[in-house]
């Protein structure tokens, strides 16, 4: 974030499920860079799906591959929801999958980005940026 500049990101809330407490700590180091300060974190998607009808984060940061509730259940319990206030909540899926099935399911389930992990500043800022874009320019 340049000098001078306000941070866009600091009034927002996000909620990080990632199982690998390395990677979780990474991702919530790049969210701090890009500008965030309300940062939540759960080690698997039931844990997950706790803080988010605890918290009602804005944004959502998710791994796919995790037990015992994987990132696409995890989605899937989330659009489904009767608990958390914004069902559309923006998220935005790390994975190293590429296989097609594994993306269809997600984009059928409503994920709204992915990122190749390990991801970086920039490709997890572009897609943050993009998600985030209608709600920075309501501010």
């Amino acid at each position: 974030m340049a000098q001078n500049q306000p941070n866009l990101y600091a009034p927002f809330s996000v909620l990080v499920i990632e199982d690998q407490p390395f990677v979780r700590k990474a991702i919530v180091h790049i969210l701090h860079q890009i500008g965030f300060r309300k940062i939540t974190e759960a080690d698997n998607g039931e844990s997950g799906m706790h803080r988010c009808v605890e918290l009602q984060p804005d944004l959502i940061v998710c791994d796919i591959e995790m037990k015992p509730v994987n990132g696409l259940d995890f989605l899937a319990a989330l659009r489904l929801s009767k608990d958390v206030v914004n069902v559309r909540t923006p998220v935005v899926f790390l994975t190293v999958h590429t296989e097609s099935d594994i993306v269809k399911k997600a984009m059928s389930l409503g994920v709204n980005a992915f990122v190749v992990k390990p991801p970086s500043v920039s490709s997890l800022k572009e897609r943050v940026d993009r998600l985030l874009a209608a709600r920075l320019i309501q501010g």
